[in-house]
Protein backbone atom coordinates (compact mmCIF):
# COMPACT_ATOMS: atom_id res chain seq x y z
CA UNK A 1 0.00 0.00 0.00
CA UNK A 2 2.85 2.39 0.81
CA UNK A 3 4.49 1.69 -2.52
CA UNK A 4 1.30 2.53 -4.40
CA UNK A 5 0.96 5.80 -2.50
CA UNK A 6 4.61 6.65 -3.17
CA UNK A 7 4.16 5.83 -6.87
CA UNK A 8 1.06 8.04 -7.09
CA UNK A 9 2.85 10.94 -5.40
CA UNK A 10 5.80 10.58 -7.77
CA UNK A 11 3.43 10.48 -10.76
CA UNK A 12 1.69 13.66 -9.56
CA UNK A 13 5.05 15.41 -9.19
CA UNK A 14 6.03 14.40 -12.72
CA UNK A 15 2.69 15.64 -14.10
CA UNK A 16 3.10 18.93 -12.24
CA UNK A 17 6.63 19.41 -13.61
CA UNK A 18 5.46 18.68 -17.15
CA UNK A 19 2.62 21.18 -16.76
CA UNK A 20 5.04 23.78 -15.44
CA UNK A 21 7.39 23.24 -18.37
CA UNK A 22 4.57 23.48 -20.93
CA UNK A 23 3.20 26.65 -19.33
CA UNK A 24 6.62 28.31 -19.20
CA UNK A 25 7.31 27.41 -22.83
CA UNK A 26 3.94 28.74 -23.98
CA UNK A 27 4.46 31.99 -22.08
CA UNK A 28 7.96 32.41 -23.56
CA UNK A 29 6.61 31.86 -27.07
CA UNK A 30 3.84 34.41 -26.53
CA UNK A 31 6.26 36.98 -25.10
CA UNK A 32 8.67 36.52 -28.00
CA UNK A 33 5.83 36.97 -30.51
CA UNK A 34 4.75 40.17 -28.78
CA UNK A 35 8.32 41.46 -28.75
CA UNK A 36 8.83 40.63 -32.43
CA UNK A 37 5.57 42.40 -33.29
CA UNK A 38 6.67 45.50 -31.36
CA UNK A 39 10.05 45.54 -33.08
CA UNK A 40 8.48 45.15 -36.53
CA UNK A 41 6.14 48.10 -35.93
CA UNK A 42 8.86 50.36 -34.48
CA UNK A 43 9.08 53.73 -36.24
CA UNK A 44 12.04 54.58 -38.41
CA UNK A 45 14.79 56.77 -37.02
CA UNK A 46 14.79 60.42 -37.89
CA UNK A 47 17.72 62.14 -39.54
CA UNK A 48 18.68 63.89 -36.30
CA UNK A 49 18.83 60.56 -34.44
CA UNK A 50 21.10 59.11 -37.13
CA UNK A 51 23.44 62.11 -37.00
CA UNK A 52 23.60 62.08 -33.20
CA UNK A 53 24.29 58.33 -33.20
CA UNK A 54 27.16 58.78 -35.65
CA UNK A 55 28.56 61.66 -33.58
CA UNK A 56 28.39 59.55 -30.45
CA UNK A 57 30.30 56.74 -32.17
CA UNK A 58 33.00 59.16 -33.30
CA UNK A 59 33.27 60.62 -29.81
CA UNK A 60 33.57 57.17 -28.24
CA UNK A 61 36.22 56.18 -30.78
CA UNK A 62 38.20 59.36 -30.08
CA UNK A 63 38.07 58.88 -26.31
CA UNK A 64 39.02 55.21 -26.36
CA UNK A 65 41.86 55.70 -28.84
CA UNK A 66 43.29 58.56 -26.81
CA UNK A 67 42.83 61.23 -29.47
CA UNK A 68 40.24 63.10 -27.37
CA UNK A 69 41.14 63.67 -23.74
CA UNK A 70 43.27 60.57 -23.39
CA UNK A 71 46.79 60.10 -22.15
Amino acid sequence: MTRILLFLCAALVVVALIGLAVTATARAVQDSRDLARDIAVAPRRTLMEKISFAALMLLMLGVTSGLLGGL
